[in-house]
């Protein structure tokens, strides 16, 4: 087949039926697979002057990675990767097909003994955050996205909108079950949080995730540079449930005693989180303390139940007055 590209060779007009006729026949294999991404290398070093380029790129696709996920573990193919198969990028996504965008994913992001993902995965970011036109994703389609993501990492995105990325982290509502590297996802959320200007827009179910998260993995999280400009802007356009999730994971990641938060600024929005949900205190207290009790190596944070307790009184103090 590429022998027939490359010399325009009379043998290219039959190639769509050809493919078309071994994707149909199930008669997939790791050699076809490494043929395959090798004829995607040629069509597009070719795309410019061959007829029919686009359907053979998606046919070749198909035949080597609609059939292989990944996520279930590395594969036995071998891929070389070539400076033509990064033009597939406009190519697939242009193309709109949803099941060929999750083929070039899955082409990208497979690993084996013998290759690592797609060294340029990171150009795919750009059309990950615009890719609203396919409405819904397919559970193929997003459960690739989902590993795509974990393997890019938030600082390609950010370049293109972080308005933009949390709009794609919305639409794909991820939980831990989705997730192959929850440390690598524990980072990307709290990056996400600290550095966008949008962040209470994040769906509230990743701030709930970042709380598990940083139950288990509050030591390593600790090297993560702490804004606390979160905190107000969450106080200030009144998002409770966010504010109660990021006060939990300040106690487990920056409690005072590290110097990175003060006891007056968590006073304070501890306060202010009580007045408006009572019972947001019980229930804290209950998440410290089940962290303490399973992860942390130091047990419940010295200040945190004396200002528990201060701010107890004070919400007592007000309602009485």
């Amino acid at each position: 087949m590429a022998q027939a590209i490359n010399t325009s060779h009379p043998l290219c007009r039959p190639l769509p039926e050809l493919l078309e006729h071994l994707c149909n026949s199930g008669s997939q294999s790791n050699q076809l697979t490494e043929m395959a991404y090798g004829w995607c290398s040629v069509i597009c070093e070719n795309y410019s002057t061959l007829h029919g380029a686009r359907g053979l790129l998606l046919l070749s696709l198909e035949l080597g990675f609609r059939h292989i996920n990944p996520r279930e573990g590395e594969i036995e193919a071998k891929l070389i990767h070539t400076e033509h198969h990064q033009k597939m990028t406009n190519i697939i996504f242009s193309s709109g097909d949803s099941e060929a965008i999750t083929d070039l994913l899955c082409a990208w992001t497979s690993r084996s003994d013998f290759h690592v993902p797609y060294p340029q995965l990171k150009i795919c970011a750009e059309y990950l955050v615009g890719i609203y036109h396919l409405h819904t994703f397919s559970s193929r389609l997003r459960s690739h996205i989902i590993y795509a993501v974990e393997l890019i990492g938030y600082q390609e995105f950010e370049q293109f909108g972080a308005e933009e990325f949390i709009k794609l982290l919305n639409d794909l509502q991820v939980c831990a079950e989705d997730l192959d590297d929850a440390f690598g996802w524990a980072k990307l959320l709290l990056n996400t949080i600290q550095l966008s200007e949008k962040a209470q827009h994040l769906s509230l179910l990743y701030w709930e995730l970042l709380v598990e998260f940083a139950a288990y993995y509050s030591d390593e999280l600790k090297a993560q540079a702490y804004n606390p400009q979160i905190m107000i802007s969450l106080q200030n356009a009144k998002e409770w449930d966010r504010l109660k999730c990021w006060i939990s994971v300040m106690w487990m990641v920056w409690p005072p005693e590290d110097g990175e938060t003060t006891e007056e600024d968590l006073e304070h929005a501890m306060l202010s989180l009580f007045c408006q949900q009572p019972g947001a205190l019980q229930k804290l207290e209950e998440q410290i303390e089940q962290w303490s009790n399973e992860w942390s190596w130091g047990g419940v944070p010295r200040s945190f139940k004396q200002i528990c307790k201060q701010v107890h009184d004070k919400a007592v103090k007000q309602t009485t007055l």
